[in-house]
């Protein structure tokens, strides 16, 4: 074990200005800076997140080492969080550290958590603003657009979610008629395979959003049918602002 005695600044310098408490924090009041003698313990502490041993880094690439002081242990952030798989983002402004989703931020369910499987769909995953779908005059950067050009085919998409969620929220509504004539859409749930639920959609009417329940099923498939259920869509069927809780 070695021990070396740190200011707040070289402490804060070492870990790349993002530190961890793990076991217990003291904050100096907003808007100042305090300024402390402490006794580092480096005792070749190693970090293993979910049975796999972490090498903990900073920004630029370099090993920093996790030490304790007075019982409390210290480690960094960035590293716990890619663990993790959380991004970190650091506010000078407010001196706040983030890991994960910012506050007021729009969490992106097409990037999260994409289809991994679709037939006569198209997945929108909004990294590229130049590509958009237009649901009731509305244009739409993330989301999925089911399309059936002659009126056969019943579009399907399919999500791993590995039996984490309850709910998931979408909002459905028909784009454009491509058959001899617009039809109204249905569409057809199931849970790891097992028929579940189904909704109804207008070709007139509004986007609705819908609260589809999962009950924490490993995948989870939507199928877009006509109302009959035998024939296709005849047309396009948008599904936007997709998530999952």
């Amino acid at each position: 074990m070695k021990r070396i005695t740190l200011s707040i600044r070289s402490l804060a310098a070492a870990a790349v200005a993002l530190t961890l408490l793990v076991g217990g924090v003291s904050a100096a009041a907003s808007g100042s800076i305090t300024k402390k003698m402490i006794e580092a313990n480096y005792m070749g502490i190693k970090l293993v997140v979910d049975e796999v041993e972490v090498t903990p880094m900073d920004a630029s690439g370099n090993v920093v080492e996790p030490f304790t002081s007075e019982g409390t242990t210290y480690l960094p952030v960035r590293a716990v969080a890619n663990a993790l798989g959380k991004e970190v983002t650091w506010d000078g402004n407010t001196r706040t550290v983030y890991i994960g989703k910012l506050p007021g931020a729009e969490e992106n369910w097409m990037l999260k958590l994409p289809p991994y499987r679709t037939d006569n769909a198209i997945v929108y995953d909004g990294s590229d603003h130049t590509k958009f779908f237009a649901v009731a005059g509305v244009n739409q950067t993330k989301g999925v657009v089911a399309e059936d050009e002659n009126g056969w085919y019943r579009p399907e998409v399919i999500w791993n979610t590995n039996g984490q969620y309850s709910t998931m929220t979408c909002t459905v509504g028909f784009m454009v008629n491509k058959g001899d004539r617009p039809a109204d859409m249905t569409l057809e749930v199931y849970l790891d395979g097992v028929y579940s639920t189904s909704y109804t959609f207008k070709y007139d009417g509004a986007p609705k959003t819908i609260h589809i329940p999962l009950n924490y099923a490993p995948n989870v498939k939507v199928l877009f049918t006509s109302e009959e259920g035998q024939t296709g869509i005849r047309g396009e069927w948008g599904m936007y602002d997709i998530s999952f809780s």
